[in-house]
């Protein structure tokens, strides 16, 4: 599929808020509301868009994200292919990736403590220890999610912060929208109030009011980054003066390629995500970090190949 400047413009305000109307989007793309939509479906169709998702603040949920890597180890293609299938059924796993070199996956589980997490990772290895390796798990603590100022060469200084937050109040009707916007966030209202069996009315109130208490951050586009002659990649640093991190935070903020942020319990000091046009460009961004700020002491640095799974709230929330 070709992209043509409209379809960029589109794209680009989908990113910005995902979940606005097609007649929202139509004034300022300057379309009407059935081009936006033919647009957006075509979109749909030939997968440049993979999917539509909430940023949620799981801290204001009470919830807390951990993310694990590992490698495979004597497992062919079948048990692998069954490990990824086991972990994408799960109801507590929010986000699963298949990487490239240093690791095979990466899943954020989503646990109410740390101790169900143990529960779940105990299992979990018990049964499949004999085909994993290499694992290493993160208690994630804080992202800040970047709009994508690529797309259309538009500029946003508008950012999600997810974390660090006190739990705020909210009840498993809350949770149970959430997990349904979680898997499509421009799910309309009424769809939603047919499968809660609750008044449209209820569910637009509610939506406002989790927005409100900050519970959801914004509503952001999961792009297929083929179709831009992009990859995405994880930068994870060790550095020799960590008082340069608030440096290194204004300087990845005014850089539109870098689109998150990660603050982690974990064995780097700083990490951020990119959608690059090829890996030199990581290699000049390194190159500018050391000149400015900081020695980097070591570094690692992550391809995702595919994800199969983007919910920021799993079923297992409205569940439980």
């Amino acid at each position: 599929m070709n992209l043509d400047l409209k379809d960029l413009k589109i794209l680009s305000e989908l990113d910005k808020n995902s979940r606005q109307s097609s007649n929202q989007i139509a004034r300022k793309v300057r379309l009407n509301k059935n081009t936006v939509n033919f647009r957006i479906n075509k979109l749909l169709t030939n997968k440049v868009i993979l999917g539509f998702y909430p940023s949620i603040d799981l801290s204001r949920l009470g919830y807390l994200a951990i993310r694990v890597y590992f490698k495979f180890f004597n497992a062919n293609p079948k048990t692998e292919e069954n490990i990824i299938n086991e972990l994408l059924k799960n109801n507590s796993v929010g986000i699963l990736a298949e990487l490239d070199a240093s690791y095979d996956i990466m899943f954020m589980h989503i646990s109410k403590d740390i101790y169900e997490f143990e529960n779940f990772w105990n299992k979990f290895k018990q049964k499949h220890r004999k085909n994993i390796f290499g694992e290493k798990i993160n208690l994630m603590t804080k992202v800040i999610h970047f709009k994508r100022n690529w797309i259309a060469g538009e500029k946003s200084i508008k950012e999600e912060i997810i974390g660090r937050n006190k739990e705020v109040k909210f009840d498993k009707k809350d949770l149970k929208i959430l997990s349904i916007l979680s898997k499509n966030c421009r799910t309309n209202t009424l769809d939603i109030s047919k499968k809660l069996k609750l008044p449209e009315t209820t569910i637009a109130f509610r939506i406002r009011q989790l927005e409100k208490k900050e519970i959801i951050q914004g509503y952001r586009i999961n792009l297929n980054l083929g179709y831009f002659n992009r990859e995405y990649y994880k930068v994870n640093l060790k550095l020799d003066d960590l008082s340069k991190k608030e440096e290194l935070i204004a300087f990845c903020k005014e850089n539109p390629q870098v689109i998150f942020i990660d603050f982690s319990i974990s064995d780097y000091d700083f990490e951020f995500d990119v959608e690059v046009e090829n890996k030199e460009n990581i290699s000049n961004i390194l190159k500018t970090i050391k000149n400015r700020f900081a020695k980097i002491q070591d570094y690692e640095v992550i391809s995702f190949k595919k994800y199969h799974k983007v919910e920021s709230v799993p079923e297992a929330l409205s569940i439980n």
